[in-house]
């Protein structure tokens, strides 16, 4: 059981984290009450991989799959 609550707390501050990225630095506004988690959130993103927007415009070639053709 105790390890169910330890998942389910992990789970929520992720969810939070998730939140309060998207609700300030995201949007790139300072965050109220802790700039400097804000900005350690900031540099955390600018060093992952991420999708440039030219590369998101681009249409997606999709592969036939083994089994999609139709059989007669």
């Amino acid at each position: 059981m105790g390890t169910i609550v330890v998942v389910m707390l992990l789970a929520l501050a992720l969810a939070a984290a998730t939140m309060f990225y998207v609700a300030y630095p995201y949007r790139g506004e300072a965050t109220p009450l802790t700039p400097r988690l804000g900005e350690a959130l900031r540099r955390g993103v600018d060093s992952l991989p991420t999708l440039d927007r030219e590369e998101q415009d681009r249409p997606v070639r999709r592969k036939a799959s083994v089994g999609s053709h139709s059989h007669r």
